[in-house]
């Protein structure tokens, strides 16, 4: 998914004439000096302030091409876990999406949502398949009711022991957003959503959300099946993933050892001072996707993030500028840009440096410096914030030149705080000097 701040001594912050400058041929990065350890590290790692399993890329069904996100994270050390999933249909130039928040201990456990076990099955959970209340959304905030004095009630629906709180704006009075502190069980049908208070006219209603992932002991990247339900957030249409996913060849190794040190190893265990990042990047996906039930069949060539250990604070979050590119010679790579008071948000045209990490068709990790430009900003309608569609990234070192393109504009996640882009994406130019062209992926975090 995402990328680590203060990545000091790998490049990142050389100037940029350097960066260009830097024509050398990188070496492989010796495979020992990778600290990520499969099958272990695929699962649940209980003391990790934060970890998340991230699968996008491309699908197709014949001429039909799909972008898509499914995002299972838990962020124990700020309180919550979430999830994001999304789907771009490019053809209809649609995107749907939403963000769910699941809060312990009823909403998600943060030492069992995943399989810590590497004995056992590999699995991911959150939000449950056969209960028809995730979360609960907004239709209409209404005004007046008190902050303190409105509550919520959750009736019908054949379920029961469902509690949810009111976000209530102190000047206005209306409702911001539910917060469904326990998802109840048994909902075998949407539950009725009661606001109760002295305003009027705020509405409400139960939601249907969830990611399960799963997988069989021994190698859990073979076979992995990802389920998962998105109701989206603007328009209600549902949509069903059913996909089966086998890695093929070795992990992509981020940075190529796999970790960066971030605190004082001093200050907290390995996995409070450190990030650890490792990504599948040659999955063989296939499966059904259902609009509305309307069922796709699509294949793809797709791509994972595990990420787990420190990133960043609540008062410090992380920012950051992402491409991936799974490129038709074989190579895979993925470029960052962190933002920091060095590293300002770019300037279209402006080139800026940047880190990439590559993986060759045999697997063989890669670091390599590179020059980033941005170019055809995008105000998002919804959160205000201006993204780029395009993004040029020169590897001086790779002899390598790349267009990223978004292929559907609105690809956001938008948030109160904290909206994120993420989007499919074209991926042409050359490399080592040769014609190139592959499936794209373009995050950004402003």
């Amino acid at each position: 998914m995402t990328i680590l701040p203060f990545l000091r001594g790998r490049g990142f912050a050389r100037p940029l004439a350097s960066a260009c400058a830097d024509t050398e041929a990188p070496k492989p990065i010796p495979s020992e000096l990778s600290v990520i350890r499969l099958p272990a590290d695929h699962y649940l790692h209980r003391d990790a302030p934060t970890e998340w399993w991230w699968h996008i890329g491309t699908l197709k069904a014949g001429d039909r091409v799909f972008g898509f996100e499914i995002n299972a994270a838990s962020f124990q050390g700020r309180g919550f876990g979430f999830s994001q999933i999304m789907l771009t249909d490019v053809a209809a130039q649609k995107h749907y999406q939403r963000t769910t928040t699941f809060t312990p201990p009823a909403g998600y456990d943060p030492a069992t949502w995943a399989e810590h076990d590497v004995n056992r099955d590999w699995r991911v959970r959150l939000g449950d398949p056969n209960s028809r209340l995730t979360a609960i959304k907004v239709t209409s905030p209404g005004s007046g009711y008190d902050p303190v004095a409105t509550t919520v009630t959750v009736t019908g629906g054949g379920g029961s022991q469902a509690i949810a709180w009111p976000l209530v704006d102190p000047t206005t009075g209306a409702i911001l957003s539910i917060q469904l502190t326990n998802p109840g069980r048994g909902y075998t049908s949407p539950p009725h959503i009661v606001i109760n208070g002295k305003g009027s006219g705020a509405m409400a209603e139960a939601v249907h959300t969830y990611i399960t992932m799963d997988a069989a002991w021994g190698d859990p990247t073979q076979n992995m099946a990802v389920v998962t339900k998105l109701t989206d957030d603007a328009t209600d249409t549902e949509i069903v993933f059913d996909l089966t996913m086998s890695q093929n060849g070795a992990p992509f190794v981020v940075w190529g050892t796999g970790v960066t040190q971030i605190l004082p190893p001093a200050s907290g265990s390995h996995l409070q001072t450190g990030n650890y990042y490792y990504s599948l990047t040659n999955i063989a996906a296939s499966g059904t996707i259902s609009i509305d039930g309307e069922i796709f069949e699509v294949t793809g060539k797709t791509w994972m993030d595990h990420e787990y250990g420190f990133f960043g604070t609540a008062q410090n979050p992380v920012k950051w500028i992402l491409q991936n590119a799974q490129l038709d010679n074989g190579w895979s790579l993925s470029n960052h840009y962190v933002l920091s008071a060095g590293n300002p948000p770019p300037k279209p045209g402006e080139p800026v440096p940047c880190e990439v990490t590559l993986q060759d068709p045999e697997g063989r990790m890669y670091v390599a410096p590179g020059v980033m430009t941005a170019e055809r900003p995008w105000t998002s309608p919804a959160s205000k914030v201006t993204y780029y569609l395009d993004y040029q990234l020169d590897i001086a070192g790779f002899d390598a030149v790349l267009n990223f393109k978004a292929l559907v504009a609105n690809q956001e996640f938008p948030l109160p705080t904290g909206s994120i882009y993420e989007g499919i994406a074209s991926a042409e130019g050359s490399f080592q000097g040769r014609p190139a062209t592959g499936t794209g992926w373009i995050e950004q975090a402003l």
